[in-house]
């Protein structure tokens, strides 16, 4: 029996960049930007949400992102995550949340993950949560800043 050696042909990991649910990231975002609108900031982003180009997104647009994803819960904060996902793609777009907002990967992504019982076979909310959050923290590693 011969055993051959794992040699990776890709220095980084495998990008999570599809965007199949996006109308339906669109719709959780604008519904909860729209709601919030008196207590938040979100001008920035409801006219963002118009043109959906996630490489042109500019730092006030993702500090009233990260502001909704402080108070968001549930599935709207999957589709925030996810929004967040294909942001830290982009190297200056991934320096500024990772300078600015470590604290939201802190507590939303990596310690609520920490809390919640992935052994409930019938939490569908708590498993997509948890992949929104792997892609988002795969991509944010493909990043220089990411992986710093």
């Amino acid at each position: 029996m011969q055993f051959k050696q794992f040699k990776p042909q890709n220095k980084l990991p495998i990008g999570f960049t599809a965007t199949g649910q996006i109308d339906k990231m669109k719709e959780f975002i604008s519904k909860l930007a729209t709601e919030n609108a008196k207590d938040t900031k979100v001008a920035n982003l409801l006219q963002w949400l118009q043109t959906f180009d996630t490489k042109a997104m500019d730092q006030q647009t993702i500090d009233e992102l990260v502001g909704l994803a402080e108070i968001a819960e549930d599935k709207q904060k999957i589709a925030l995550i996810d929004l967040l996902r294909l942001v830290v793609l982009e190297p200056k777009q991934a320096e500024y949340v990772f300078e600015r907002h470590w604290s939201l990967v802190d507590v939303c992504v990596m310690g609520y993950v920490s809390c919640l019982d992935l052994k409930d076979k019938d939490a569908k909310v708590t498993h997509n949560y948890h992949l929104a959050c792997f892609k988002f923290l795969m991509n944010a590693y493909q990043t220089a800043e990411g992986r710093r």
